[in-house]
């Protein structure tokens, strides 16, 4: 077994843990809606990097596409979810900037869906090999970027910019 399935599993199996934590504590204290939040920012987190671990190791192009695909799913419930977790938890932070962050990466999401092979790409033309730290070899898309690819850069951008107003409003 490779090191870095060793790494991404070890990670996503933190992160399951302290979902099933969070899931409980949240299941006794119903009122508490942060700690199913956080509880779901984990399970996406597990599921984005079992998704980087199927990407890593694709054997072709179009497997690696159809997993980058899906993959944004997890990453718009973890998104969405690491706003609302702030929003309730801390009590802080501009509504009208959470929305946005929220509003684009679903924006993203519906292109990513109507998008061939997905949102990421406008076409994968091949696989690029890399050997890695411990001379392990990983799978890396070549291939025409798609332009919609800004809409989530910039969801990252304004979630980064949501957190850092909250955190000086705190």
């Amino acid at each position: 077994m490779s090191w870095t399935t060793i790494a991404w599993s070890m990670g996503s199996s933190a992160c399951l843990t302290l979902a099933i934590v969070h899931l409980v504590i949240w299941c006794k204290q119903t009122d508490q809606w942060a700690h199913l939040l956080f509880s779901l920012t984990a399970i996406s987190v597990a599921a984005i990097a079992a998704a980087e671990l199927l990407i890593m190791h694709a054997s072709s192009p179009e497997q690696l596409g159809r997993v980058l695909r899906w993959a944004h799913i997890p990453e718009f419930t973890a998104v969405t979810s690491i706003v609302g977790f702030v929003l309730l938890y801390f009590k802080t932070g501009r509504l009208w900037l959470g929305y946005a962050v929220c509003g684009l990466r679903l924006l993203f999401l519906i292109i990513n869906f109507f998008s061939v092979p997905n949102a990421n790409y406008e076409q994968i033309t091949g696989l690029r090999h890399l050997t890695i730290l411990g001379g392990e070899t990983i799978s890396v898309a070549r291939g025409v970027q798609n332009p919609w690819v800004r809409v989530s850069e910039l969801s990252s951008l304004l979630l980064l910019v949501f957190v850092v107003d909250a955190s000086v409003t705190l």
